[in-house]
């Protein structure tokens, strides 16, 4: 049974590298909310029943890290019909068209089309939250039968679901609210697969909302505590009041009026008042200070004169 199991695969693995014709891809992501889509890259037309290289693999993305990482593609991978898929363009297109949702544990349910030997599984999946600058791993729940990329099948559809991180916020694309899910398997000729475009929906973005919350009260604590707004500023400006009034009534002693109304503008009115008073009391002041004299002019001129000195 063994010795059998190691011929087919050899058997399959010679095939695929001479010809490296095989592959699979994401055809369908059914939503929560019910809508259907597929994976970036895919033609609509591209007919599922056969296995031939044209025009059955076309649409089948290549996602390889040593491509990504050199610049040839992005972290979707290309296609043979289409090339790169560029992730910016491909997200618009989906949030135009309507996102699917995962459900309400984070998982998404796709339909992985396996072409030929060399599109089977396991698939890993990952999820970025940010438009494909990071990633984090997606727990694979449902399978795609076979080893290290190979079994027999071919023109099949067979279920894919994996699940979003717990915490996971989708942030990208044109509305802000998209994941990029990437799926793809060990093939030596590939790696297969594709990614996908989703929205959370149910708990999973309850959960995000959450802690986006508390993110925005530790936040408005913080301001609050450094007297930047609610009642922290009202506190401050009361201070200030207090102080700009206290001001106006010293620059009022000195100068008058205009010392008191120059004390700050949340105390104006207190200084104003404080000028004021102390216009008059320094007045009195100023008229305690004239003297009498005793003239000693005779004639007309003679009496008590003011000296104003």
């Amino acid at each position: 049974m063994f010795f059998n199991t190691f011929v087919v695969f050899v058997a399959i693995s010679f095939s695929s590298l001479l010809n490296v014709h095989a592959h699979g891809t994401i055809t369908g992501v059914t939503g929560a909310n019910g809508v259907k889509a597929a994976g970036f890259g895919i033609i609509a037309s591209t007919p599922r029943d056969g296995s031939r290289p044209n025009p059955f693999e076309q649409d089948t993305s290549v996602i390889r890290n040593n491509e990504i990482a050199s610049g040839k593609t992005g972290v979707c991978g290309r296609t043979k019909a289409g090339g790169n898929n560029d992730v910016a363009t491909q997200l618009a297109a989906a949030s135009q068209a309507g996102l699917p949702t995962a459900g309400a544990d984070g998982s998404v349910t796709m339909t992985l089309h396996q072409v030929n030997q060399d599109g089977a599984g396991p698939y890993t999946c990952e999820v970025s939250g940010d438009g494909g600058n990071t990633f984090q791993a997606a727990t694979v729940t449902q399978q795609v039968p076979g080893k290290f990329g190979l079994s027999l099948a071919t023109a099949t559809d067979f279920p894919l679901t994996a699940q979003m991180p717990a915490g996971m916020a989708c942030t990208a694309g044109p509305d802000g609210n998209a994941c990029i899910m990437r799926c793809r398997n060990p093939a030596l000729a590939g790696p297969f697969g594709s990614c996908v475009a989703v929205a959370q929906g149910g708990a999973a973005t309850a959960a995000s909302n959450a802690t986006a919350a508390a993110g925005d009260a530790s936040a408005a604590d913080a301001e609050v505590a450094s007297g930047t707004v609610g009642t922290g500023q009202a506190v401050t400006n009361g201070a200030a009041g207090s102080a700009a009034t206290a001001t106006g009534a010293a620059g009022a002693g000195k100068g008058g009026i205009l010392g008191g109304v120059g004390a700050g503008g949340q105390g104006a009115l207190g200084g104003l008042l404080s000028g004021l008073i102390g216009a008059g009391k320094a007045a009195r002041e100023e008229s305690a200070k004239k003297r009498y004299i005793d003239s000693r002019v005779a004639g007309k001129r003679s009496g008590y004169w003011l000296d104003n000195q």
